[in-house]
């Protein structure tokens, strides 16, 4: 069973990795590719996707941290939501009885 979990975990994490890049190639082509006329980059084209994945890149390890930084705090707040509900839960059982 822990090994099932383990896979989807492995799928989902490349699912998401896949997004990112092809969101980031997508983004990079629309924004640098100028024409069609040869299959060959041109050296401006080239320039540009080089510096808009770069940039693609280095944004992507700022959210990362940002939500590394934030996600102990996200964590904590939904245990202690589920806590309450569980006292609710056992303040209602118990004056049920």
């Amino acid at each position: 069973m822990e090994n099932l979990e383990n896979d989807d975990q492995s799928v989902n994490k490349m699912k998401d990795f896949l997004y990112i890049y092809n969101k980031m190639a997508e983004t990079c082509f629309n924004h640098c590719i100028e024409n069609f006329n040869s299959r060959e980059l041109t050296h401006s084209e080239e320039t540009c996707i080089e510096k808009c994945s770069s940039k693609g890149i280095a944004v992507n390890h700022k959210l990362m941290m940002c939500y590394i930084d934030i996600q102990p705090e996200v964590i904590n707040k939904r245990t202690e939501e589920l806590q309450k509900q569980q006292d609710n839960l056992n303040m209602i059982n118990n004056n049920n009885q």
